[in-house]
């Protein structure tokens, strides 16, 4: 099976002035053609320091991919640098130029002479082009020759070069670059997916399937993050339909012992799936927020189609807000604060009555930095949720050494994960 090494090359990439999400993109789609991938690394715009990671890297893998570099100006080596490490000659091609004149032409601004050197390719590599930019990249063929100068086994080898800007990367990887990987070194796919959980930390879900945790085919490992987990699950095979068999019994295993605890799969999140619900039971929800400051609302309302389930959501921030629109009894905040059991509770049934929809939910808290208290401390939120029949509360208690944003980002995902499982419940 071929094995390839992704290079991102640019400074901006070490002083972390850029995400690096073009290695993360081309590390899966490498996965998904079968090439495995075993190390990505990152180097400034240093040429010395280019050649020596270049050179480490061919002689791991059988196909060395590289981002950045490929830019008009000084500091953009890539190109030059592949060149210098295999004392290949760099010729002018003529129809990138043409392309690139074409392109400043079109665009209304003279070109700058630095840009012709977006026309050099080493002599014996092909272009890899680039329909929405300026700076083509290669695909370069290394023969057994061209390898021995460097001392490096093997009979053939290959280089792609692709521009830092990830659009233009995206289109070049599809249009070129994957049929081209595809015909030459076909293997096994990857093919992986995750199952989001919610409500069970990293470590008891990594005790809970512990026996799926050394399996080979299909493979099976906790991450956690934000509050949440998910357990990837990865099978090989010949073809992604086969490596999707392979993986099934795994998935529909998870999927059964893990129960509500399980909320989606891949980049389905709670607003998502709590809105999956809410369409398929024909419900409305509406929201009163406090700590959260409109966070739940927004994640709700992201989602296209959402006027279908929400109806009107309120930020009542001041106490003087809670009692004017969720009619919250004055008598509560006195006795018990707006940060309270009581007040959650009061918040979810007013904003229930308010909107008229099935199902009311409320946030009140202390997300900090200051604020709290010894009794009430940072990091302290009470969750109401109401329906025509029940009212209830959940009390969260964050570290308090938490970022206010951070707070109110586990708030929000406890909150619709309520009325996640209040509709899973409701629907059994």
């Amino acid at each position: 099976m071929a094995s390839a090494e992704i290079l991102s090359i640019g400074t901006e990439l070490l002083l972390g002035h850029v995400l690096d999400t073009n290695s993360q993109f081309l590390a899966r789609e490498l996965a998904v053609l079968g090439i495995d991938c075993f190390f990505r690394s990152t180097v400034g715009d240093n040429k010395s320091r280019i050649k020596e990671a270049a050179k480490a890297a061919l002689t791991r893998a059988d196909i060395l991919i590289t981002t950045g570099g490929l830019g008009p100006t000084a500091d953009d080596l890539t190109t030059e640098t592949l060149a210098e490490i295999f004392d290949a000659p760099l010729d002018f091609d003529r129809e990138v130029l043409s392309k690139i004149e074409s392109y400043f032409a079109a665009s209304r601004f003279p070109m700058p002479e630095s840009n012709r050197k977006q026309a050099l390719r080493p002599r014996g590599a092909d272009i890899l082009p680039n329909a929405n930019g300026t700076a083509p990249g290669m695909i370069w063929k290394l023969n057994e020759s061209l390898l021995s100068k460097l001392h490096i086994p093997g009979k053939q080898k290959v280089i792609l070069t692709f521009p830092g800007v990830p659009q233009e990367l995206y289109a070049m990887w599809k249009e070129t670059a994957k049929p081209f990987l595809e015909h030459y070194f076909s293997g096994e796919t990857i093919w992986s997916c995750q199952l989001k959980h919610f409500g069970i930390g990293e470590s008891a879900l990594a005790q809970k399937y512990e026996h799926l945790l050394n399996l080979a085919n299909p493979t099976v490992a906790p991450y956690a993050g934000f509050g949440e987990c998910r357990l990837t699950v990865t099978a090989k095979g010949k073809t992604e339909a086969e490596a999707k068999v392979i993986a099934q019994p795994v998935i529909e295993e998870i999927l059964q012992t893990s129960g509500t605890h399980c909320y989606g799969f891949d980049n389905e999140t709670l607003e998502s799936a709590t809105a999956k619900l809410l369409i398929a039971q024909n419900k409305t929800l509406a929201v009163a927020e406090s700590c959260t400051g409109g966070l739940i609302s927004q994640r709700l309302t992201d989602i296209p189609g959402s006027s279908a389930y929400t109806k009107s959501n309120a930020v009542t921030y001041s106490n003087e807000a809670k009692m004017t629109l969720l009619n919250v009894p004055e008598n509560i905040l006195v006795q018990h604060g707006a940060v309270s059991p009581e007040c959650a509770e009061a918040m979810a049934k007013g904003i229930l009555n308010l909107a008229k929809t099935d199902i009311g939910l409320s946030v009140t808290g202390i997300a900090g930095p200051d604020g709290g208290t010894a009794d009430k401390p940072v990091g302290l939120v009470y969750i109401g949720i109401a329906t025509k029949d029940k009212c209830s509360n959940t009390k969260l208690v964050l570290p308090s050494q938490l970022s206010r944003a951070n707070i109110r980002q586990r708030a929000a995902n406890t909150a619709l994960n309520m009325v996640r499982v209040l509709l899973l419940e409701q629907n059994s």
